[in-house]
Formats: C-alpha cells, sequence, structure tokens
C-alpha cells in the first residue's frame, strides 16, 4: 500500500500524562486518554448536527442575532473540536491548520453563546433599557482585550519555533481569559434571572411560575459547567480542558434549546395564562414573540349601553364599575380574588368578578 506510513507514538501510562501547554508533538498514547478524545469530540460533533435541524425547524423565521449566534455557536463546536483532534492526533496537518480551524471554533463557541445569552435576554428585558447595550458592549470589548490576545499567543505557541519562548505568557493568558469569558456569561446568566424574577412579579399563572422557576435552575447548571472548565484550567490540564471544552458548550447549547421551547410553551398561553399578556406580538431576532414589563392587556370601557362581561388576560370576568353592580346571575358566581397586579388597574378598567 503506497503512501501509506506508520507514525509511532511512545505509550505512557496516564498518571505520568503530561496534560499541559509544556508537551509538543503528537499526543503519546494511551488507551485511556485517547478514548476520552474520541468520545468528547464524537459528542459535539454529533450535537451540531441535531441542533443544525433543530434550528431551522424549531425558528419560524431565519435571521436575527438570536438565530445566527445560535447557529454560529453549533458549529463553533464541531470546528473547535476538529481542529485540536487534528493537532493531537494528526501531525501531518500542519500546526497552521489545526490552529486556525481551533481559534475560529473557539471564537464561535465563546463570543457566539455570549451574543446567544445576550440576544434571549430581550424575551425578560424591555428592548429599550440601556442595560443591553451595555451587556453587549461589555461582550464585544471582551473579545477584544481578552479574546484577540488569546489567539496571538495560541499561534505562537503551536509554532514549534517560537513554542519556549511564549509558553509562560500563554499559560497566564489562558487562566485570565477563561476567568473573564466566565465571569461574563455568569453576569449575563444573573441578568437573566433577574429579569425572570421581574416575570413573576406579572404571574398570575401557577403553570408559568413553576416553568419560570426551571428556567432559572438551568442558568445554574450553565454556570456549573464553567466551573469544570476552570478547574481543569487552572490544575494545568490543559489538553483536557480543550477536548471537553467542545462538549461543555454542546451542552450549553441543549440547555438553551430547553430554554427556547420552554418559553415558547409561556408564549402560547402567556405569563398570566393567555396569548399577548405580556405583549407578546412584539417580535424579537429569531421569530418568535419576546416578553416585555408592559402592563396587562386589559379591556377598556365602551360606551355601549349593555356591555357584555369580557375577559382579561388572566381569565378573570371584568364588569365595567360604571355601569353599576352585576347582575344577579353573576353575583351568584365563584369570586375570584384579584392579585396585585390586576388591582393596579381595577380602578381604571373596572371590578375583577
Amino acid at each position: 500500500m503506497s503512501g501509506v506510513r506508520n507514525i509511532t507514538v511512545p505509550w505512557v501510562p496516564l498518571d505520568e500524562f503530561d496534560w499541559s501547554f509544556a508537551r509538543t508533538g503528537p499526543l503519546p498514547w494511551n488507551l485511556t486518554v485517547w478514548s476520552i478524545i474520541a468520545v468528547f469530540t464524537a459528542l459535539p460533533i454529533w450535537t451540531t448536527v441535531e441542533l443544525t435541524f433543530w434550528v431551522f425547524y424549531t425558528f419560524e423565521r431565519w435571521r436575527g442575532a438570536y438565530f445566527f449566534s445560535v447557529l454560529g455557536t453549533t458549529w463553533g463546536v464541531t470546528i473547535h473540536a476538529v481542529g485540536f483532534v487534528l493537532k493531537f492526533c494528526v501531525p501531518e496537518s500542519g500546526w497552521v491548520l489545526s490552529t486556525v480551524l481551533s481559534e475560529i471554533g473557539w471564537v464561535a463557541e465563546v463570543c457566539g453563546f455570549s451574543i446567544v445569552l445576550w440576544s434571549r435576554l430581550h424575551l425578560v428585558i424591555p428592548s429599550n433599557t440601556r442595560i443591553l447595550r451595555y451587556v453587549l458592549a461589555m461582550i464585544v470589548i471582551n473579545e477584544f482585550v481578552f479574546g484577540v490576545p488569546t489567539i496571538v499567543f495560541q499561534f505562537l505557541i503551536s509554532n514549534p519555533a517560537t513554542h519556549d519562548a511564549y509558553l509562560q505568557h500563554m499559560e497566564i493568558m489562558e487562566r485570565i481569559q477563561i476567568m473573564a469569558f466566565s465571569v461574563q456569561e455568569t453576569v449575563i446568566s444573573a441578568i437573566y434571572v433577574w429579569g425572570t424574577l421581574q416575570l413573576f412579579k406579572l404571574s398570575l399563572n401557577t403553570k408559568a411560575k413553576t416553568t419560570l422557576a426551571f428556567l432559572i435552575i438551568v442558568q445554574v447548571l450553565v454556570v456549573l459547567a464553567d466551573v469544570l472548565v476552570i478547574a481543569l484550567d487552572y490544575l494545568e490540564y490543559y489538553t483536557l480542558k480543550a477536548v471537553l471544552h467542545s462538549f461543555v458548550y454542546a451542552f450549553k447549547l441543549q440547555v438553551e434549546f430547553v430554554v427556547l421551547n420552554e418559553f415558547k410553551h409561556i408564549a402560547k398561553g402567556g405569563i398570566t395564562g393567555a396569548s399577548n399578556s405580556l405583549g407578546l406580538g412584539r417580535e424579537v431576532a429569531g421569530g418568535f414573540s419576546a416578553f416585555n414589563n408592559s402592563p396587562l392587556d386589559m379591556p377598556k370601557n365602551n360606551s355601549s349601553s349593555s356591555p357584555s362581561p369580557v375577559h382579561n388576560n388572566s381569565g378573570v370576568t371584568v364588569v365595567s364599575s360604571a355601569r353599576g353592580p352585576p347582575s344577579p346571575e353573576a353575583q351568584n358566581e365563584y369570586v375570584e380574588e384579584p392579585d396585585a397586579l390586576e388591582l393596579r388597574y381595577l380602578g381604571r378598567y373596572g371590578r375583577a368578578v
């Protein structure tokens, strides 16, 4: 078989394996290590295939920041994983190609996922607030301050001629950037949780409250996933961290679709149990309705002489107070106690019975 060459790599026991930046050349042979790489490379690739279909199936309109950031991050995890497989296991591919792929994937993962989180903030934060602009500015600035130096040092240590000279600089920069981007994602998630808690105050629907509480728990899991990556990096398990990095972001994307589906379920029934209860007619980039903190769409008084009872968005019957007391039939019906949100509007729109 012409053209086939055998590449012999040394066998290294697991307890002596060098996971740090200092190791150069092909990955030494160890069945456990190579199995870990195979598993945690295959999972992100499969997740990319699965999520790509889900993205095009789930989004009603294939445009907007949310749509493209989810799609870009989805493919970023695969590009990142393939780049490191070439670097560790296929040295003949060349350090330039493997580094280019891994860094393109890294930017798509880290920066792309932050854009995903920022885009999703529009679901719980009014779009005209400054906090959304501040978050976007933070993402852009951090990418230049921490992302660009990291990419430069990655190329310098991937080049055998400059590896030793910049190894120490890369080790320092790696710890700084991974902490910075993890803090960034945590801040965005904290703002999301805060916005979700504000929806609790408007919610009249027990199911919606349960769903929102579940979404908060999901955000905590995303933050804990970052803790694993940070721990591996600070313990100098760089090779293991590089392999798990794509898997962790693939997991985050799976969680993102859980959040998306839950919000779509709420959007169908409204945060108070009926659609349009929180301005769900307003569209966001991504093709589904957004939440904002606008007041309930309570019915206004009309000038007809014999108005029929109507329902507000929580499903509670409203009778205009300007028309006098309700009919005897209405008085015999079950009276649902208004909550705090309804009481704000009873003086203006009528009495809930």
